[in-house]
């Protein structure tokens, strides 16, 4: 297998990949005027996107931001319609060699991973191991610098097309030379190819028996607090020399203890959600159950409703929680 993957533009900007593009970038959106009118009348759009995509660039390349609170406050970015689809034609190139790299400890935005899947291997190497430690960085997406994303994904791409991925960088923070859009495609895939060097450093550390990570949120085990500890003491140093992140304050604890990742309190023979979990929960269905005392809505869409928030909880077990919770709630027919 060849050391770099070449990119072309015009395979990229092909008609056959741009029509792929606008299919995925659509997928479950038809409801939305501007979805319908694209896939009503296609034509001229694609052949924007192409003719865009040719020319190394992102069709519109910007983005509108708003704020959201879940529970933090977050700045979130939504790349109009146009730059969806041509993120998708590239990340189609892009993506499968960008997951080749990570290691199978890595489970944020993959085929076959998920905060579920994380939340397993989590909890089965908690019963492996005696400690654990858990890293996080500081504005982990604002802070990843252009300049050392650029070298990373030329040691995986070559040709024209890497112009394209300058692109996408330049058309969020170009000014600054920092920062990734939270909420785009291709920053899901750039930033978590940005520590899969760092991934197998750690692994290599003297001590250090096994790695799980989702996006910026680590966790690292290790038969003695002594290994965690040293490798702490060096850790946030060569975050900041060599990626340009700060770490926040490292957790070190016994694994029989618990630690919380992924809004899941783990302890190796249990599962629990976390307040911000429950609260979520509680929310929800004191939402939907005032729709339908309303007649916003029928039993039966409650009842799917109910599917969804106690989704929020999993893959914690929390019948019992659930369980106080309604019972302490008004009859549904009072």
């Amino acid at each position: 297998m060849a050391k770099t993957q070449r990119l072309c533009l015009e395979a990229i900007a092909s008609p056959d990949n741009v029509e792929w593009a606008m299919h995925r970038a659509c997928r479950g959106k038809r409801h939305q005027f501007e979805v319908n009118a694209l896939l009503n009348s296609p034509n001229n759009t694609l052949e924007q996107i192409q003719s865009a995509l040719m020319e190394g660039r992102m069709p519109m390349g910007k983005f509108d931001s708003f704020t959201i609170h879940d529970p933090k406050k977050r700045l979130i970015h939504a790349a109009p319609l146009v730059d969806r689809i041509a993120h998708h034609a590239l990340i189609r190139f892009v993506g499968p060699r960008l997951d080749h790299a990570l290691l199978p400890s890595v489970y944020a935005c993959r085929i076959g991973k998920g905060v579920h899947a994380a939340v397993a291997q989590a909890q089965h190497q908690s019963r492996r191991f005696a400690w654990v430690m858990h890293t996080d960085i500081a504005q982990y997406f604002p802070a990843i610098d252009h300049q050392i994303l650029r070298q990373q994904l030329l040691k995986r791409f070559r040709g024209d097309g890497c112009s394209l991925l300058d692109a996408v960088m330049d058309s969020h923070g170009g000014d600054s030379g920092k920062g990734l859009p939270i909420g785009a495609l291709t920053s899901q895939h750039f930033a978590n190819h940005y520590l899969s060097e760092m991934d197998r450093w750690c692994l290599a550390q003297p001590g250090i028996g096994a790695h799980c990570r989702y996006m910026d949120d680590q966790l690292l085990w290790a038969e003695d607090k002594h290994s965690l500890s040293r490798l702490q003491a060096v850790f946030s140093e060569r975050l900041s020399h060599t990626l340009g992140l700060k770490m926040k304050p490292a957790l070190i604890q016994r694994t029989a203890v618990g630690i919380t990742f992924c809004g899941i309190k783990i302890k190796p023979f249990q599962l629990k959600a976390s307040q911000r979990r429950r609260r979520r929960y509680r929310i929800g269905v004191e939402r939907y159950e005032a729709q339908w005392r309303r007649g916003d809505i029928s039993g039966l869409d409650l009842q799917r409703r109910y599917d969804a928030v106690h989704a929020s909880l999993l893959p914690a077990d929390e019948k019992a929680f659930r369980r106080r919770f309604l019972a302490n709630r008004a009859p549904l027919d009072a």
